[in-house]
């Protein structure tokens, strides 16, 4: 299965930002009685440059050193066809998916 596959969105702080994160539908939960899914988020340790300039968000390293209690991900990768992220993403304390995203591919 892709990342594409699971509708993936950009987590931004501002609109046409940087993306700081993605949410995507959880490929472990089938869709609900009316078509609803669960959606899973991380948060990057980078954000994406998607405007190709350096970040303009000034308090970002400050809000992660603010928010110690958050995990946030090593990405690589600056579309949902390349995006990798380590480690591994588990939610399954929840119910929901563990596992990996790779060049765009969920395993």
């Amino acid at each position: 299965m892709r990342l594409t596959d699971l509708s993936p969105h950009w987590i931004v702080l501002r609109n046409g930002g940087d993306a700081v994160g993605i949410t995507f539908r959880c490929p472990h939960c089938p869709p609900g009685e009316r078509g609803e899914s669960t959606y899973l988020g991380v948060f990057f340790s980078t954000p994406v440059d998607r405007d190709q300039t350096q970040t303009d968000e000034a308090n970002w390293p400050q809000y992660m050193v603010e928010h110690p209690e958050r995990k946030y991900w090593a990405r690589s990768g600056e579309d949902f066809d390349t995006l990798s992220l380590t480690p591994s993403v588990d939610v399954s304390a929840h119910g929901h998916w563990h596992g990996f995203i790779t060049n765009g591919a969920v395993t």
